[in-house]
Formats: structure tokens, sequence, C-alpha cells
């Protein structure tokens, strides 16, 4: 994939082929402590069964998507492959986000401090969330680069991927109302319709 000068200043940080017009994505892989075996799936469990436990991590609209696993054996694809089972387990995480992958972790660090120790607490060498330098080296060096990414709408911001969703049933119930409208009701309707759905555009 080639990344032209504009793409890279807004992913600034960030692997050239972790990044596809305004998306990027993030892969970590880390190694766990035996304890993380018990502490970690304890607290995803808590997150599923708490309503409202990732509201923090809903708040930042820039991201489109965050997934934590944990892996206890490479992924088997048949022969000449051998069956691996990890001799530790290991914390997986991705991500798709917008923007440059500094301002990425740093919202990580300072709006998810306590969720960041309890994903990646158990794994070795985490500093803590804060300060967010020691967080981001840590990220580097634990994270591995996409062999191949792909972004739908590689343009659009996951807000304006939300604006244009909300918008489009209001825009084609508009659409419909305006073959009987006169130019002085559209008029009217239009300005109506701008102010309402200045959010999303």
């Amino acid at each position: 994939m080639t990344i032209s000068p504009a793409r890279g200043r807004r992913a600034a940080g960030a692997k050239d082929r972790d990044v596809d017009g305004q998306a990027v994505a993030l892969t970590v892989f880390s190694t766990m402590r035996w304890w993380g075996r018990i502490e970690l799936p304890l607290f995803m469990l808590y997150l599923r069964l708490r309503t409202g436990s990732l509201g923090d991590l809903r708040k930042l609209a820039f991201i489109h998507a965050a997934r934590w696993s944990i892996v206890y054996r490479m992924p088997y694809n048949g022969p000449p492959q051998r069956r691996r089972r990890l001799s530790y387990p290991h914390v997986f995480f991705e991500s798709n986000f917008n923007g440059g992958w500094e301002e990425y972790i740093d919202a990580f660090s300072y709006v998810l401090q306590t969720g960041m120790w309890a994903f990646w607490g158990s794994s070795y060498g985490f500093p803590g969330a804060l300060p967010a330098g020691p967080f981001k080296e840590y990220i580097r060096h634990n994270e591995a680069e996409a062999s191949h990414y792909y972004s739908a709408y590689p343009e659009a911001t996951a807000t304006m991927a939300l604006g244009a969703l909300e918008m489009a049933p209001k825009l084609a119930d508009l659409c419909k109302r305006a073959e009987t409208m006169t130019p002085e009701q559209f008029d009217e309707a239009w300005s109506e319709f701008l102010t309402k759905m200045q959010h999303c555009l």
C-alpha cells in the first residue's frame, strides 16, 4: 500500500501497513503472567455482565473498535504446520481508530487508566498507563504490524460514518416530501433540515 503524505500526517506514529486513509489499525501481543489466567477472564466477565461498564470507552468517538482476547495456542492451519500450545498465554489486543497513534495511546492512558491496568496489569513489562511515555514504549515494543489492512470508507472517520447513517433516512424523507412542495416550502424545509442535522455535517 502506498501512503500519501497527507495520510502519513493523520496517522503520525503508526506503521505504514497499519494505515488506510483516515483509518489506523493497532495490534498488540503481550505475554501474560500466570495469575492473569484468573484475573483477566474475571474482568472480562465483569464487563459483559455490568451495564454501562464500557461507558468511558464509548465516549472516545474516534475509536471504530477495540478488542482484547486471551490466546493459549497458535491457530492451526493444517499441515505442514504443527499444533502449538504457547508456554504462556498472551493478551491479544486489536483496535481500529482515526487520528494519530500518539493521541490514541494518550486517550487510553488518561481516560481509561484503571481499565488499562485491568487489561495489561498481568502482562510482563507493563509500566502502568501513566505517565504515558513508558506506556507508549511498552505498546511499541509489543506491537505487530498488519500484513493487510482494508477500510471500506478510507476517507471517512467513525464520526462521519455515524453521522451519515443518522442523516440518510431523514434526507430520504425530505426528498419524498419535496415532490409536493412549492419552492418556498422547500426552502423553509431545507433550512430546517440543515439546522437540525448540523451535528452530522
